[in-house]
């Protein structure tokens, strides 16, 4: 479940391909890739996730980035890989949710139906300390052989720019902006409710997709954290 969250935060038609797109100060391109670690509380290695551009084009003005994602545990065991879409207006930038759900489904579910009814994370153009940022939202169903089977809510509030830190991490030392939310979560199996409150400490750049770290915290207690550990 912890790591589920985690890999919450982390932590993305007419098609007009291009190797590489700038957007807000971004270079989208194919090829790029991005690996961030999750660790526990006491700093223990928990995971990975690896993400890899498999293709920039252009949505009307917008500029769209598939991603490839897929996740690591600490002894190597990995889980089938998903998709993960962002999409830059030149104003916005929005973050599909959806790939989480998708991460939960397992090999053998070939008759399950994944319906998003709302998926997306918005980042302004520009971030200044103090700023209010609009609550995010995903919320699923899933759906097996017609029938509903489980759905799952979260949410994203309250979240707002607290404070502008140098945060180093593997990858290197960013300037970056310290963002501050809770994050409700529920899920109902066979109309059984199991909800999770949480506190989101995320720093992000003006320059990279990805927070480069993320703290968890339940009841005021750091229960994990994610850092931007490699960037190609």
């Amino acid at each position: 479940m912890k790591t589920l969250v985690l890999s919450l935060l982390l932590m993305t038609t007419v098609l007009t391909r291009s190797w590489s797109q700038e957007c807000m100060g971004m270079t989208f391109k194919t090829g790029m890739g991005f690996e961030l670690s999750t660790f526990s509380a006491k700093d223990k290695p928990t995971g990975k996730i690896t993400y890899q551009v498999k293709d920039v084009h252009k949505e009307g003005s917008s500029t769209v980035m598939d991603i490839t994602a897929q996740f690591q545990d600490e002894k190597g065991n990995q889980r089938a890989p998903y998709a993960v879409h962002y999409t830059c207006t030149g104003s916005e930038l929005i973050a599909d949710l959806s790939g989480m759900m998708q991460s939960m489904q397992t090999n053998n579910s070939k008759d399950m139906e994944m319906k998003m009814k709302s998926n997306q994370l918005v980042y302004p153009n520009k971030l200044s300390v103090g700023q209010k940022l609009s609550d995010g939202q995903m919320e699923a169903e899933m759906i097996v052989g017609g029938n509903p089977m489980s759905t799952m809510t979260m949410t994203m509030k309250n979240r707002q720019v607290d404070s502008q830190e140098s945060i180093t991490t593997p990858a290197g030392t960013f300037n970056a902006y310290k963002i501050s939310s809770d994050m409700n979560t529920e899920s109902r199996v066979m109309g059984i409710p199991i909800r999770a409150n949480l506190h989101v400490i995320s720093y992000r750049t003006d320059n990279q997709i990805f927070d480069v770290k993320s703290e968890t915290y339940r009841n005021g207690k750091l229960i994990g954290y994610m850092l931007l550990t490699k960037i190609n």
